[in-house]
């Protein structure tokens, strides 16, 4: 559980129950990347199909390769951690292992969305291959028939799927908890509901929140906005935004939000879509960047097992492609509202050689110049032939004087 902040975590007004359902955010919808042009990508509206399409044939991964995945494996690769992904449900396919499945609400209709993030998570191609993912489906889908009996995504779904997260803790022992979905008011029961899943020792992560393509975001862009998205504002949850390839502006994609601690590259990342297709991500979007950053913590709770989620954390921040985290932890305006801390990197986290305190902070030893400080003295040079030497010199004076006195008698004693 990362250090709860409150200074940087603002209680934004409460809405009325009525409007929360209006106001689901769906955090995979980022906006496409435009060079990305894949022969399978990712699509989070697939439905299981009968029949299994061909593989996508893309082999790069520049989305790992930016986070030195690939390095971060062969040091850790998750196995043994358990990884609860809250979310549309998830298909079984080849090479994710599902501990367990729970239809917390829906039909048990599953759509493609929580399929990419587990398989991102925890697939043959995803961050932790040997993680196992745990299933707990809050809605059907984004574009769900109601009429139908389907459910979509709301406040009161994410609530209770972290409430059987939290019951299932005692037994099932999670690692990490994945919410790969975001609405935009707060609900006192939500925030009550992620306070009880922070309260566990496990890291909660979840998405920072994407632009609306439609250009309808109350957040403009700019860097003194501050978009509301939650679980990721509340105290104690890592919230995750997304980068876009080649240094492109962020603001096209995602919103500005200053409680985001880190962020993750999503285009080219491979995953596998509902009908157990292998795929490759094209846009930019945080349900898919906070996958990935719950994979990286699989690797660390692997490598470091008995450090708290507040060291774990501290480790991700401190060894980010960035300025790292602030300064001052309960300065919010210190905070980039695109990256956080910076842009993760695995393979640094995993091996970098730094000592996070049970709490998450990091100790740094600074140097101290002092008045009365004075340089010790040099150190008296050892002669192991001092004395012979002395000897030698002290014959030859005696030696010396006497020929000299020898030479200056000689005239007396001829006579």
């Amino acid at each position: 559980m990362p250090a709860a902040r409150p200074p940087r975590r603002l209680v934004r007004t409460t809405l009325a129950a009525g409007v929360l359902a209006a106001s689901v955010v769906p955090v995979w919808v980022g906006a496409p990347a435009a060079h990305a042009d894949h022969d399978a990508p990712c699509n989070p509206g697939e439905i299981p199909g009968n029949e299994r399409l061909a593989d996508t044939h893309e082999e790069d991964n520049p989305a790992s390769d930016r986070m030195h995945v690939e390095q971060a494996q062969q040091v850790a690769t998750g196995a043994g951690v358990k990884v609860a992904v809250i979310d549309s449900g998830i298909v079984p396919v080849d090479g994710l292992s599902i501990g367990k499945r729970t239809v917390v609400r829906g039909t048990g209709l599953l759509s493609g969305h929580g399929t990419i993030v587990a398989a991102l998570i925890a697939g043959p191609r995803g961050v932790a291959p040997e993680a196992a993912v745990y299933d707990y489906q809050v809605y059907d889908n984004e574009q769900a028939d109601t009429a139908q009996g389907q459910v979509r995504l709301t406040s009161a779904g994410i609530i209770a799927g972290i409430d059987a997260v939290v019951a299932d803790y005692p037994q099932e022992r999670f690692d990490v908890v994945n919410i790969s979905l975001a609405v935009t008011s707060s609900d006192p029961k939500l925030e009550a509901a992620v306070a009880r899943l922070v309260a566990l020792p496990v890291v909660v992560v979840a998405s920072a929140g994407n632009r609306d393509p439609d250009g309808s975001d109350d957040a403009k862009g700019t860097p003194g906005s501050d978009a509301d998205v939650y679980p990721a504002d509340y105290p104690g949850v890592l919230a995750v935004s997304a980068t876009p390839p080649n240094g492109d502006d962020p603001s096209a994609y995602v919103v500005p939000n200053r409680d985001t601690d880190v962020a993750a590259p999503t285009v080219g990342a491979i995953s596998v879509n509902a009908t157990g297709q292998v795929c490759v991500v094209g846009d930019v979007a945080t349900s898919w960047s906070a996958a990935e950053v719950s994979g990286v913590v699989a690797l660390l709770r692997q490598r470091f097992p008995r450090e708290t989620p507040q060291q774990l954390v501290a480790r991700l921040e401190a060894t980010t492609e960035g300025s790292g985290p602030p300064a001052d932890s309960e300065v919010r305006d210190e905070v980039n509202p695109w990256t956080g801390a910076g842009v993760v990197q695995a393979h640094d986290a995993l091996t970098r050689e730094i000592k996070p305190g049970r709490q998450g902070k990091l100790e740094t030893t600074v140097a101290e110049t002092r008045a009365d400080a004075q340089a010790p003295p040099a150190p008296q040079r050892l002669d192991l032939f001092s004395t012979p030497r002395a000897i030698l010199l002290w014959s030859g004076l005696v030696a010396g004087s006497l020929l000299a006195l020898a030479f200056m008698l000689r005239p007396l004693l001829r006579r």
